[in-house]
């Protein structure tokens, strides 16, 4: 009879374990007028809502929940995110980041890889080309946003 408590347990154990390493992470802040979000993150992917309402909010899923820094802060500047791999612990980990800005807001990405995705994107997109300052290739070392 122990034997069979002791292997239920286990069990039990071993299905908590993908709870365990998955977590989600929200901050929100309430804006008026435009507003620039910088975001710095590590092996994540991207996504990017519109909303009419007067606010940012991040969202992040974190794959091993454990091997991640995750930072958001707040000035006259902007919203910072800064979600990085923890050396050793991180090198497995990987997030989905979606953030839900106003359609005036700014957004500045530096991704050490990762993707962007526009949801449900309407109207025009520019992206200016690297001699007019647009997408560039920062050199390394450049870490202009905290957490770098």
């Amino acid at each position: 009879m122990r034997k069979l408590e002791l292997a239920l347990e286990l069990l039990s154990t071993l299905r908590a374990l993908p709870r365990v390493a998955h977590q989600q992470r929200v901050a929100a802040y309430e804006v008026s007028g435009p507003v620039t979000v910088y975001v710095r993150a590590d092996h994540s992917r991207v996504t990017v809502r519109r909303t009419l309402q007067p606010h940012v909010q991040i969202v992040g899923e974190l794959r091993q929940a454990f091997g991640w820094e995750w930072v958001t802060e707040r000035d006259e500047a902007g919203i910072y995110v800064v979600l990085k791999r923890r050396p050793l612990v991180g090198a497995l980990a990987s997030a989905d980041l979606t953030l839900i800005v106003p359609p005036d807001a700014y957004l500045v990405f530096h991704l050490t890889p990762g993707s962007v995705h526009l949801d449900d994107f309407v109207g025009r997109l520019s992206v200016a080309s690297l001699d007019e300052g647009g997408v560039q290739q920062a050199p390394e070392g450049d870490d202009r946003l905290p957490g770098g």
